[in-house]
C-alpha cells in the first residue's frame, strides 16, 4: 500500500513539472514582450527608428523648411566633426538641399574672397575684391551700383572680417543691409548672399580683441525678415576647423581647405567650368570716391 502511494506522489509530481514547463515555453499570444529575435519585434523596430537611406530614396520634390544656406541658425548648416584629423582633405559635403549662388553671380569681398577668385571665376563668378576692406554703406554703394553688379542675378558679400564687431558695427548692419536693398535691380532683384566673416580665437592682428559672433547673430536675425536676403555660414564650419588658419601669420585666412570649403558653399560641391571664365577685378588702393568711413575700423595689414 505505501509501495503504491509513493508511485502515486511521483506521478503527481511529474505531470506538475510538464505544465510548468509548457507555461514557461509558450509565450502568451497578447504578451507585448518576446525575445528580441521573434518576427513580431523587427517591423516595430525598424518603424521607430528610420534607416539612413530615408533621405535618399525620398522623391525629388524641393526640400522642406528652411535651406542650410538661408536659415539664420549656426546649427543648421552642415558641418564636419570638430574631432575631424587637421590632415584630412576638406571634402566639403554641404546637404543636397544647400543651394548654392547661381552662377554669374557677382561676388563682392576682402580677401578672404581673392583667395578664391580664380577658382570662382572658373567656374563663372565674377569677383571684386580688396585686401583689407571692410563692409561700409560707401563701399557696397560703390561697388553693387556698378554695370556688372546690376547686371548680375544675384550678389555674393563676403565683408566683416576687417570690421570691429563691435556694438557699433552691429548697430550699423541693418543699415548697410538696407543699402544692399535700395541698389538691387528693379524689376528683377537680386538675391543676395552674405558670408558670416570668422576670426578664430588663435587670431593674433590688431582687432584680436573683438569677436565676430555678435555680427553674425545680427546678420542672420536680419535675414529673418528679408526673403531676398541669405546667409552663408561660413563661420561655424570654420570654428570646427581651426587647422584651416595656422599656416597663416596671423591666423586669419584659410588654407587650402578652408577655401575648398568656403568655395563649395557659394558654387556647390560640383561646379561646372564656364566656357568663358568671369573677370576678376582686384579693386585698387582705397581711392578718393571711397574714402575710409568713421564706420570702419583702423586698417591693419593683419586682417583680411
Amino acid at each position: 500500500m505505501r509501495r503504491y502511494a509513493l508511485v502515486v506522489v511521483a506521478l503527481a509530481l511529474s505531470a506538475c513539472a510538464t505544465t510548468a514547463q509548457g507555461a514557461t515555453e509558450t509565450p502568451d499570444p497578447g504578451s507585448s514582450g518576446g525575445p528580441t529575435g521573434s518576427p513580431d519585434a523587427a517591423p516595430a523596430s525598424s518603424s521607430a527608428s528610420p534607416g539612413p537611406t530615408t533621405a535618399a530614396t525620398a522623391a525629388p520634390s524641393a526640400p522642406s523648411g528652411p535651406s542650410p544656406i538661408a536659415s539664420a541658425s549656426p546649427s543648421s548648416i552642415p558641418s564636419p566633426s570638430p574631432s575631424a584629423s587637421p590632415s584630412a582633405s576638406p571634402s566639403p559635403s554641404p546637404s543636397p538641399t544647400v543651394t548654392p549662388a547661381p552662377v554669374d553671380a557677382f561676388v563682392l569681398g576682402d580677401s578672404i574672397s581673392l583667395s578664391i577668385a580664380g577658382r570662382l571665376a572658373a567656374f563663372g563668378y565674377p569677383v571684386a575684391g580688396r585686401v583689407g576692406q571692410s563692409a561700409s554703406s560707401a563701399f557696397l554703394q560703390e561697388q553693387l551700383s556698378g554695370p556688372q553688379a546690376q547686371a548680375a542675378p544675384a550678389w555674393v558679400i563676403i565683408l566683416g572680417t576687417n570690421n570691429r564687431g563691435d556694438d557699433a558695427d552691429v548697430s550699423r548692419l541693418s543699415d548697410w543691409i538696407d543699402t544692399v536693398d535700395s541698389l538691387r535691380t528693379r524689376g528683377a532683384k537680386q538675391r543676395v548672399y552674405w558670408v558670416t566673416p570668422h576670426r578664430p580665437d588663435s587670431y593674433v592682428g590688431g582687432m584680436a580683441r573683438w569677436s565676430l559672433d555678435g555680427f553674425n547673430a545680427e546678420l542672420m536675425r536680419l535675414a529673418d525678415d528679408r526673403r531676398w536676403l541669405r546667409i552663408i555660414d561660413f563661420a561655424s564650419w570654420a570654428k570646427a576647423h581651426p587647422e584651416w588658419f595656422e599656416a597663416d601669420g596671423a591666423h586669419l585666412h584659410p588654407d587650402a581647405r578652408g577655401q575648398a570649403a568656403l568655395l563649395a558653399l557659394i558654387a556647390g560641391t560640383d561646379p561646372k567650368l564656364a566656357d568663358t571664365p568671369a573677370v576678376v577685378d582686384t579693386l585698387e588702393s582705397l581711392g578718393p570716391t571711397i574714402e575710409p568711413q568713421p564706420e570702419d575700423p583702423v586698417f591693419d595689414n593683419s586682417t583680411g
